[in-house]
């Protein structure tokens, strides 16, 4: 027997995800229920797998492919070299953007095929599809993906024939007013939407109420209360507007106080963000402000020169 000769020539094995390509591109794998249902089944144990191998910093991971808010997708630094003393399970994992990006895509190829068969394809099946989608597209902020989705989801998806559940009805709605006025900053959209859903759906929720409100008059205390309070998925949508409240927060600070302490610039104003400290918000917002000891000096009042009544008057003529 000759012996065998080294390195494999098997070819390596496909992703089962990214084998599949696009109906609207030719590819015909989606086009039946069956291979739809298998196709969703096996994105879920994907992102399992995702969340197990970043359990460490899901958090993290889920923002690891960073958006603008206007959807575009900005550049992702290259993954690190695995360094010497990583292990080989280390070493095959995948970074968090690729893979995030991989189901990201997945779902995408799997919308389309669904929108090419829905005729054909059980109602509460799409829906189920979609509310996963949203799900995992607004933790990634990643709001190409969800936007249209939302969108899709209450015009087309919700019908007195076939109706979301209540839950998912008012997910959908929150989201959306949410996206309308952190995201988009279009309070007007955001006031009609919650107008028409009050009217059509008896839509009530006082987090949502309270947000819109804290927005139109800049009340950050506020908004920081009801972000901290609310579930993920709302916060990862408030985020957009993160950074409008916390210039609100300082610039009404700078101008009613002189000096403030550190540890209440850092939690009140700034939404006591952990990932916040005083050398990073400096260079962030390019404060001026002084630090001293456990206060921030804003600006020192100003000392008043006394005139001394013996000096001889001034002769504005002479001079």
């Amino acid at each position: 027997m000759q012996p065998k000769p080294p390195g494999s020539r098997l070819k390596p094995v496909a992703d089962t995800l990214e084998s599949v390509g696009f109906v609207s591109k030719g590819d015909k794998k989606l086009l039946n229920h069956r291979a739809q249902n298998e196709y969703f089944n096996k994105i879920k144990d994907r992102y399992v797998k995702f969340c197990v191998d970043n359990k460490s910093n899901l958090e993290a991971a889920l923002i690891s492919m960073p958006t603008s808010a206007s959807g575009d997708a900005t550049s992702n630094p290259p993954a690190a070299l695995p360094s010497a003393k990583q292990s080989t399970v280390e070493r095959t994992i995948p970074s968090p953007s690729s893979e995030l990006s991989t189901l990201l895509l997945s779902l995408r190829k799997l919308r389309e095929a669904l929108l090419a068969t829905a005729k054909e394809t059980p109602v509460d099946f799409i829906q189920r599809v979609y509310a996963f989608s949203i799900q995992l597209a607004v933790r990634a902020r990643h709001p190409p993906s969800y936007f249209p989705s939302l969108r899709y989801s209450l015009e087309k998806l919700h019908t007195r024939s076939h109706p979301l559940n209540q839950s998912d009805l008012e997910d959908v709605i929150s989201y959306l007013i949410l996206d309308y006025a952190c995201r988009q900053d279009d309070m007007l959209s955001a006031f009609e939407l919650r107008a028409r859903a009050r009217r059509d759906f008896a839509f009530s929720d006082q987090d949502i109420d309270q947000v819109l409100v804290a927005l139109m008059h800049g009340n950050w205390v506020v908004f920081w209360r009801v972000r901290n309070s609310v579930d993920c998925f709302r916060q990862a949508i408030m985020d957009w507007a993160m950074a409008q409240m916390r210039r609100r927060a300082l610039k009404a600070v700078g101008s009613a106080y002189l000096s403030v302490p550190v540890d209440w610039v850092l939690g009140e104003c700034i939404g006591f963000d952990e990932g916040w400290t005083w050398e990073k918000l400096v260079e962030h917002e390019n404060l001026g402000w002084e630090k001293d000891g456990e206060n921030i000096i804003i600006r020192r009042p100003k000392t008043r020169t006394r005139l001394n009544p013996e000096a001889a008057p001034v002769n504005k003529a002479e001079s």
